[in-house]
């Protein structure tokens, strides 16, 4: 993960999978995955399949100077820290938010995004697209309204004994 690369996808299919069994027969929000086509195959096997993706997409050049500006605030303020997760502004700390790693880590999203966003649409899970390109501050008003409009459906009966699952 340091070098941009993915974790194997049956390592984070399990840690996902256990995870998910701390809530059974609710929703979960699975941040950034499936990052590869092997996540959602691995994932539909032993899950079931998503009710819904979220697609968050940005301008490559937006996305890098966040990265950049992440990684700055976080060896400033964490300068005189023990701790590597949270600095004192409440800034994730990342050894990884550097250039060099910033550069493979999208390499690495660009070379697996398509077949992901693929095999979604070819099983019929319905994608929610969101332009992450504004505010930081507007993307989370954006996702909290999604949030809202899917409260209502968490209501419904569902079919798989695990609950519904939102990529």
């Amino acid at each position: 993960m340091k070098r941009g690369e993915l974790v194997p996808s049956d390592v984070v299919t399990a840690l996902v999978r256990r995870r998910s069994r701390s809530y059974p027969g609710r929703r979960i929000l699975l941040d950034g995955f499936p990052r590869s086509l092997e996540n959602a195959q691995d994932f539909t096997a032993s899950c079931g399949q998503p009710e819904l993706a979220l697609h968050l997409y940005c301008d490559d050049t937006i996305l890098l100077e966040r990265i950049l500006k992440r990684g700055a605030l976080a060896k400033h303020d964490s300068a005189d820290m023990k701790t590597t997760s949270l600095n004192g502004n409440g800034h994730d700390v990342r050894t990884d938010d550097n250039i060099e790693t910033a550069l493979r880590r999208m390499r690495t999203y660009h070379k697996y995004h398509r077949p992901t966003m693929e095999w979604l649409r070819e099983h019929h899970v319905p994608v929610v697209n969101l332009d992450c390109s504004m505010t930081p501050e507007n993307v989370w008003a954006q996702l909290l309204a999604i949030g809202r409009l899917m409260r209502p459906a968490a209501g419904l009966a569902r079919p798989a004994a695990v609950g519904g699952s939102i990529f």
